[in-house]
């Protein structure tokens, strides 16, 4: 990406002068009264590396396209109203004439997010020949074909006061876009990262994109919030320890809480931050620990939040249906897929909640846009947050038409009705009561001829921004082989506000797979690029960790109960591995005594930083220019 920015570098677009592509500038309240008003300003750099998804499932498509009139797509994905508009804008169709088949998915990470080129290459060869076609990549033109996350250089500079009191933030972020900004969107993420943990009197954000000659650049699991928290909360430690602070004191001191309106104007109206600050510290021994760990070991704090639904968009829409049939099946109709993280099954429980009947007797019909209602999809940990809250009103609308013949037939008030085992009945008189059977036959079959359909809708009332966001905090003890480099992460312990539990075994699956996938980032992954080529493309030589180097996990869940989540919930798809990306980077900086000022955290990374504060050439860990903090 340097090289693109070279005066003599050549043009990629001639709509690009100097290769910068889309850029932002924005100010939320007064940073510059926030950096006036400070003692103390601390400035560091950070740079993360290109890296990719490496999805348990390849990338496949299957079109059928013999019909003119119908393009028909059998593929993985996270959003088929996304893959049917760009394909039908591709075609000439009509969105309804593309229809996209998708089942259960082998992760995705934000990879699947929108149509790739060999869907268009399917369909188009699908047309001429009349039949079916089908493209399955192989893991190794999985590094080479499709989008990945780009390199990122961070600049961070924070002003505050003696008292340690955070006055105004700021970063200058460079992205790589690749060939083409097909993701800028992606442009403005980190921005609201710098509004949601703390409380100054300004932020200031600054960010571009640079055209290069690689493959047109995506995101990551985690997003580029989680890669940027790696930097981010190394400095906010280097922040602390400038003004002789313990970082978990400076965290807590810090922290948002419930009710607080961020300078981007966000409202946290559940906020458990400080709660999930105070049990990491209880629960791992900070104070024990920090200062005192023997030489090479290292303990560090990180923090994060994270919106849930589709925090940029205008429309975050979801519908679902429930159907009761007179036999008394209960059926879910949803278009939100599931990616192995339990989207569906926690869809049946809170169906089954307010439908009074168990999990398992509801029938999930799912992954076929000509059946399945509208659902923008599973990104930006919307899931529980936005399907949920459909779900439940699909479920609310028929268990209002349920109440409504039941009471009919019981000669009772629907009010006075309770709903539990499959039954309605009405309280206090278990004898006079109706199985959901009798009650949809009755209704089916009487002179009105109605069949018991509930329909759901949701769709955020906020133009920008999110309802509702998920906190955590997490704190990790590494050790460091001052002869190999090596880094072993010995232990984490998370404590996250996700709201109300809906299922905790899947909750904790998930911290499970991010913590694994936030230190396999921190630690492991990076694409080596050299002259628009990646030179390490294939799954032996793109380092990931092994299942049993995942550390020992001490869980805490603060439920605050969310007043626009279903039952409470909040996400928990994606906020983790944010918090797990800080924590772990700033263990390793306790451990080597200075920043790290790139991940991954490689074995000779960490000779290098070793040997530099040995020498003490380094006073952060900064790669490209000194250490700045500068006393007012």
């Amino acid at each position: 990406m340097r090289q693109a920015l070279k005066p003599d570098a050549p043009q990629i677009h001639e709509r690009a002068p100097g290769n910068i592509g889309p850029t932002m500038d924005k100010d939320w309240g007064d940073p510059d009264r926030g950096f006036a008003e400070s003692d103390l300003i601390v400035e560091d750099e950070f740079r993360t590396p290109m890296q990719h998804n490496t999805l348990a499932e390849l990338h496949v498509a299957l079109a059928d396209f013999s019909s003119p009139d119908k393009l028909q797509l059998y593929t993985p994905t996270q959003s088929a109203p996304m893959y049917q508009m760009e394909l039908a804008r591709g075609f000439g169709l009509q969105q309804s004439q593309v229809r996209i088949v998708y089942r259960n998915i082998g992760g995705a990470f934000t990879g699947r997010g929108r149509p790739k080129p060999h869907h268009f290459i399917a369909a188009l060869l699908s047309r001429k020949a009349g039949r079916p076609v089908k493209i399955k990549a192989t893991a190794d033109e999985e590094f080479i074909m499709f989008r990945a996350s780009g390199e990122t250089l961070y600049r961070f500079r924070t002003g505050v006061t003696r008292d340690g009191v955070i006055k105004a933030l700021e970063a200058d972020i460079t992205f790589d876009a690749g060939g083409h900004d097909e993701w800028a969107m992606i442009l403005w993420l980190p921005s609201i990262y710098l509004n949601w943990l703390y409380r100054p009197v300004g932020v200031r954000y600054r960010g571009r994109f640079v055209f290069t000659n690689t493959v047109p650049k995506g995101s990551h699991h985690g997003g580029i919030m989680g890669r940027m928290s790696a930097g981010w909360q190394q400095h906010i430690t280097h922040v602390a320890e400038a003004l002789g602070m313990d970082p978990a004191e400076f965290q807590l001191r810090n922290a948002v809480e419930a009710g607080d309106e961020t300078p981007d104007g966000s409202v946290f109206a559940s906020c458990g931050l400080r709660d999930c600050i105070r049990a990491v510290v209880e629960r791992s021994g900070w104070r024990d620990k920090y200062g005192k760990l023997p030489k090479y070991h290292g303990i560090g704090i990180g923090i994060g939040a994270q919106a849930s639904g589709s925090k940029g968009a205008d429309n975050d829409t979801s519908a679902a249906m429930v159907k009761i049939a007179d036999d008394g099946i209960v059926t879910l109709y949803t278009g939100i897929p599931d990616m192995g993280q339990g989207s569906h099954t926690v869809m049946c429980m809170i169906a089954a909640e307010v439908l009074g009947t168990e999990p398992a007797d509801i029938r999930v019909v799912q992954g076929d846009s000509d059946i399945t209602p509208f659902d923008w999809g599973a990104f930006s940990q919307r899931g529980t947050f936005t399907t949920g809250n459909a779900v439940k009103a699909a479920c609310e609308d028929a268990r209002e038409q349920l109440a409504a013949i039941a009471a009919r037939e019981l000669e009772a008030d629907p009010g006075d009705l309770v709903f539990g085992g499959g039954r309605v009945q009405v309280a206090g008189c278990p004898d006079r009561s109706l199985s959901f059977a009798e009650v949809a036959a009755k209704s089916l079959h009487s002179e009105e001829g109605r069949f018991v359909m509930g329909r759901g809708f949701f769709n955020s009332p906020k133009p920008f921004g999110a309802l509702a966001f998920s906190f955590g905090a997490q704190v990790a003890e590494v050790e460091v082989d001052p002869v190999t480099g090596a880094v072993t992460v010995h232990k984490v312990w998370a404590a996250h506000d996700i709201g109300r539990v809906i299922n905790r075994l899947a909750v904790e699956g998930q911290l499970d797979g991010q913590v694994f996938s936030g230190m396999s980032q921190v630690l492991y992954e990076e694409c080596r690029v050299e002259d628009g080529l990646i030179l390490n493309p294939s799954r032996l030589e793109y380092k990931l960790p092994r299942a049993w180097e995942l550390p020992e996990v001490d869980y805490t869940l603060i439920e605050t109960i969310d007043p626009y989540g279903p039952f409470g919930a909040k996400e928990v798809g994606e906020g983790p591995i944010v918090v797990t990306m800080s924590a772990v980077a700033a263990a390793v900086q306790n451990a080597v005594g200075a920043m790290a000022p790139e991940i991954p955290v490689t074995p000779w990374r960490v000779l290098r930083l070793l040997r530099a504060t040995a020498d003490g050439s380094t006073t952060t860990g900064k790669r490209w220019s000194e250490g700045l903090a500068r006393q007012k």
